[in-house]
């Protein structure tokens, strides 16, 4: 039988690939990451939702489990494109290393999550692939704890003024309300794993529950980005004019 939230999700996910992929064009060189790794968490859904439509196979469980991984990173992203429009004397080398540093720590908990869950499918040594899943879940909500974190002090930092740094403080405040939602997400994946209940399984469980803990928060969260990516579209090329503007003029030569 047809998982009916299966083909809504597909349908969703293939109506906002192409916004999301206008997006990251205009969104230019600091939006790069962040964009392109919502375009991937569109697609990673898309195949998710067609391989559960086919059948209940390993593959569609696996790609459940490790889909919030791209989305992790299109926060991450986005907040940092956002920190470069508004905050005032950004040291970039250290956004960089952070940025470098935050998706390690990701790539681990994911692929200790896709390895736990391949074994569970096959099933290999249960209890022990059930640890490897917790801890690659634990160190997903370890990331978004640190992304919380990181959101609440940007709003401590120096800020610029003019139209790019409102439009960056408008993509922080996005970054802040979708957070929310993908904690939701997180805490719920964290959950079901640990208490082993049929009913809360992302992949086979109850329908009302996957419907308000899993696809929702997931799909609001990538909304928030889409809305605010539209109203703020175009800014990196405000902050390049506007710093134009603000460099001091270099004098004229004299006539001799």
């Amino acid at each position: 039988m047809v998982d009916a939230l299966s083909v809504v999700t597909l349908a969703i996910y293939a109506a906002l690939v192409l916004p999301v992929l206008y997006l990251l064009v205009r969104h230019g060189r600091e939006g790069l990451l962040g964009w392109l790794f919502l375009f991937l968490f569109c697609t990673l859904r898309i195949v998710g939702s067609a391989l559960e439509i086919k059948s209940s196979s390993s593959a569609a469980t696996i790609i459940s489990n490790v889909g919030l991984s791209p989305l992790l990173f299109a926060t991450s992203g986005i907040l940092h494109e956002a920190r470069a429009l508004f905050v005032r004397n950004l040291n970039q080398k250290q956004e960089m290393a952070g940025a470098l540093l935050f998706h390690i720590f990701v790539a681990a908990g994911v692929a200790l999550t896709a390895a736990g869950s391949a074994k569970v499918q096959q099933n290999q040594q249960p209890d022990k692939a059930e640890g490897i899943m917790k801890a690659g879940i634990v160190i997903l909500c370890a990331a978004w704890g640190g992304l919380v974190g990181y959101a609440g002090a940007s709003y401590t930092s120096p800020v610029k003024n003019g139209r790019a740094a409102r439009a960056g403080k408008l993509l922080l405040a996005s970054v802040c309300v979708a957070l929310v939602f993908i904690g939701v997400r997180m805490w719920y994946s964290l959950v079901a794993l640990c208490t082993q209940k049929p009913y809360l399984s992302p992949s086979t469980g109850s329908m009302p529950i996957r419907v308000v803990l899993a696809f929702l928060p997931e799909l609001i969260a990538a909304m928030i980005f889409v809305v605010a990516g539209f109203v703020t579209q175009g800014s990196s090329q405000v902050a390049d004019d506007e710093s134009d503007l603000s460099e001091p003029q270099k004098p004229l030569p004299e006539e001799i």
